[in-house]
C-alpha cells in the first residue's frame, strides 16, 4: 500500500501564509533582494518566534522603511518543520511590498523556497484591479482581481497599528486569492503586566487574536490550529530545534474504533464533533449528512451524457490547474488515447500514480511544477490529476479532507470527477480509481474555497459508528 501523505496546503500554507498573512502579502524575487543581514543592519527590525503547539519551529523578521510617498515593508519568514520521523524540512518565504501613507498597499513581491522548489508571484494595483503574475512550471501566468474596496491593507500588522477596524479585501500570494476579512477592536488588555490593545481578526471562518502595545507593536498573536507568534528580542536559524513535533501526527485524528480493511470498504458512517459544519460543502453523491452523522458509500458513475452548466466551470484552466497548457494537453491525449469515461479516468490516475514519486512536499500545489519535479504528497499528485482530467474533457475538481489510515483520519487531498451525471472521488495518490469511503471530503475547489477548513482543523473529533 501506498503511504501517506498528507494535505499540507491546510497546515503548511496555514502555517507559511499565516504568517504572511500577520505580516503582508507579497512576493520578492530571490535572495539577492535582501539577506538576513538586512535585517540585521535595520534599527526599526523586529522578530517573531513561531511556535505551533508549543514548539519553536520559526521565526519571522520584518522591517518597515519610510519611503517619500509611503512605506517599503519587507519580511523573512523561516521555518524548519518535521513532516514524520526523521525528516526535517525548511522553506523560506521573503517578501517586499510598497504602501501608501495608510499602508494601502500599493505594489508588492513575494518569494517561496523549499529543498529546490521556488514559487514567485508579484502584484500591481491599478485602480479597481489587482493584477497578478506567477511564475509556474518555467512560464507566467496572469490574473487580474476586481476589488470592491479602493483600500487594500498590505499588512494586517500596519492596519492594526493604523487603527482602522471594519471589513477589508485582503490578497493572500500563497492562496493567490482575495479574501474578506474582519478586523475588530477588543478593547483593553493586559500581556505580561503591560497594557495592550486586543484585536481580532476573522477570515475563512477563522478568528486569529493580536495583541498590540501602546506603541503600535504586535507583541503576540494566536490562531486556532496550535500557531503562535510571540515578539522576541532577535531569533536565528540555529535556535529553530522542532525535536518532538512531527507535522503529520500532530493534526491526525485518533478513533477509538479500529477500521479492518479500509481500502476494501463500500461505507462508512462517523459521527463529526466539536465544530460548526455549516458552510463547508459535504454533502454530494456519495456523502449525506444528518446533523453531525455522515454516511459515506461508494457508488459507480451514473448514465447521463449531459454536463450541466453549474458542472463545466470544472472544465476551466486556472493559475494551478493549468489544463489549457499545451504540455499538459498533449499528455492528456497521450494517455487516455481512445479511452472514454471511467477508463480515461483510470488511465490518467494510473499516469499520475506512476509519474509522481511519493515525497513530503513543501510547496504551492501545481500541475506544471508536479509533471516538472516527478515528485510530491497529495497535493501535487491532485493538481496534476485534475489538469489532465480537464485536458481529457472531463470535468474534475481538488477535493479536501481526511482519510483513515492506521486507526486516525489525516488532512488530505484527492480528485472529484463527474462521470455520466454523478460526482465520484478518485484518489491518485492511493492509485484508486474509485476512492474508499474513508475519503470523507469536506471541502472541493481551488484555494480560496480549501482556506474553509480553516475552522475545523485543530477542533475536528470523529466518531466511527459503522462500516461495511
Amino acid at each position: 500500500m501506498k503511504k501517506l501523505r498528507i494535505y499540507l496546503p491546510l497546515i503548511l500554507i496555514l502555517v507559511g501564509g499565516s504568517l504572511i498573512f500577520y505580516i503582508l502579502r507579497d512576493r520578492f524575487q530571490t535572495e539577492k533582494v535582501f539577506s538576513q543581514d538586512f535585517f540585521e543592519t535595520g534599527s526599526n527590525t523586529e522578530y517573531m518566534g513561531i511556535y505551533l503547539k508549543g514548539y519553536k519551529v520559526g521565526y519571522l523578521a520584518s522591517r518597515i522603511d519610510t519611503v517619500e510617498d509611503g512605506y517599503r515593508v519587507y519580511s523573512s519568514t523561516y521555518m524548519k518543520l518535521s513532516p514524520i520521523a526523521g525528516m526535517e524540512k525548511e522553506v523560506t518565504y521573503k517578501v517586499t511590498a510598497n504602501t501608501d501613507c495608510s499602508y494601502n498597499l500599493k505594489n508588492f513581491e513575494f518569494s517561496m523556497f523549499s529543498d529546490d522548489y521556488l514559487f514567485e508571484a508579484k502584484g500591481e494595483r491599478q485602480g479597481d484591479e489587482l493584477s497578478v503574475e506567477v511564475n509556474i512550471g518555467g512560464g507566467k501566468r496572469k490574473e487580474v482581481y476586481r476589488l470592491k474596496s479602493p483600500y487594500m491593507p498590505a499588512t494586517i500588522e500596519g492596519l492594526v497599528m493604523t487603527g482602522k477596524t471594519g471589513k477589508f479585501e485582503f490578497f493572500d500570494p500563497t492562496l493567490q486569492s482575495v479574501f474578506e476579512i474582519e478586523v475588530e477592536n477588543l478593547g483593553e488588555d493586559m500581556l505580561e503586566g503591560n497594557p495592550v490593545t486586543k484585536y481580532r481578526v476573522r477570515q475563512s471562518g477563522i478568528e486569529i487574536i493580536f495583541w498590540v502595545s501602546d506603541k503600535g507593536e504586535l507583541l503576540r498573536s494566536e490562531s486556532p490550529i496550535g500557531l503562535v507568534m510571540i515578539k522576541e528580542k532577535k531569533v536565528l536559524k540555529e535556535d529553530i530545534k522542532p525535536a518532538g513535533f512531527k507535522l503529520y501526527d500532530s493534526y491526525a485524528i485518533r478513533v477509538e474504533k479500529e477500521i479492518e480493511n479500509p481500502r476494501d470498504i463500500s461505507m462508512l458512517k462517523i459521527r463529526l464533533d466539536s465544530v460548526e459544519l455549516s458552510g463547508l460543502r459535504i454533502e454530494d453523491d456519495r456523502q449525506t449528512l444528518r446533523g453531525n452523522i455522515l454516511t459515506i458509500r461508494t457508488i459507480n458513475p451514473g448514465e447521463s451524457s449531459v454536463i450541466p452548466e453549474d458542472v463545466k466551470e470544472f472544465l476551466k484552466a486556472t493559475t494551478f490547474i493549468p489544463s489549457d497548457d499545451e504540455k499538459i494537453k498533449k499528455i492528456a491525449k497521450e494517455v487516455v488515447g481512445e479511452e472514454k469515461g471511467l477508463g480515461a479516468v483510470a488511465k490518467i490516475i494510473s499516469y499520475v500514480d506512476k509519474k509522481l514519486a511519493d515525497k513530503p512536499t513543501f510547496s504551492i500545489p501545481n500541475a506544471l511544477d508536479a509533471l516538472n519535479s516527478g515528485e510530491g504528497d497529495c497535493n501535487e499528485h491532485s493538481a496534476l490529476a485534475v489538469a489532465l482530467l480537464q485536458a481529457a474533457g472531463i470535468p474534475s475538481r481538488v477535493e479536501v479532507g481526511l482519510v483513515y489510515v492506521n486507526g486516525a483520519f489525516y488532512y488530505h487531498a484527492w480528485v472529484g470527477v463527474y462521470l455520466g451525471g454523478k460526482w465520484i472521488s478518485s484518489d491518485p495518490t492511493f492509485g484508486q480509481v474509485i476512492a474508499d469511503p474513508t475519503h470523507v471530503k469536506l471541502e472541493y475547489g481551488g484555494f480560496e474555497n480549501q482556506a474553509k477548513l480553516y475552522r475545523v482543523i485543530n477542533k475536528l473529533r470523529i466518531s466511527v459508528l459503522d462500516y461495511d
